[in-house]
């Protein structure tokens, strides 16, 4: 894995109809099995959709999406970008949380900063009002 290119997956997708889902045992299991392989990045979840973004070696983010494609809490997955990158945007993060509802500041300014070299056509995924138009980021 020490020459494995560094892959980062960022994908959106639709909590599954009737299911409750516990996210703070997604997170936790996300955290201990991700820290293990190396994975980096962050989730928001408002408890309709998911967005994630997985980074990390190369190998390992393609067997923990492929985990991700399978789980049966969430459907209509849309692969927002999947590319190699040179260095992590979020490699001190094994997997945090971020509630588009109630984000902390701290919150919002660390993905912000996360975020400066992604494209500003991604930014609308993570920053909306809550009328759902686009926050300008900045």
């Amino acid at each position: 894995m020490q020459n494995d290119p560094l892959r980062q997956v960022f994908y959106h997708s639709q909590a599954a109809a009737g299911l409750d889902v516990d996210i703070d045992q997604i997170i936790a299991t996300a955290k201990r099995n991700n820290g293990m392989d190396g994975i980096t990045g962050v989730m928001f979840f408002d408890g309709r959709s998911f967005l994630q973004v997985l980074e990390g070696p190369a190998t390992s983010v393609a067997a923990t999406f492929a985990r991700v494609m399978a789980d049966p809490r969430h459907h209509s997955l849309t692969v927002i970008s999947d590319r190699e990158v040179a260095e992590r945007d979020f490699a001190y993060w094994s997997m945090e949380l971020s509630d588009p509802e109630a984000p902390s500041e701290e919150a919002i300014w660390r993905l912000r900063r996360r975020l400066e070299r992604f494209s500003p056509d991604l930014h609308h995924y993570f920053f909306r009002d809550t009328c759902g138009s686009d926050q300008e980021v900045g």
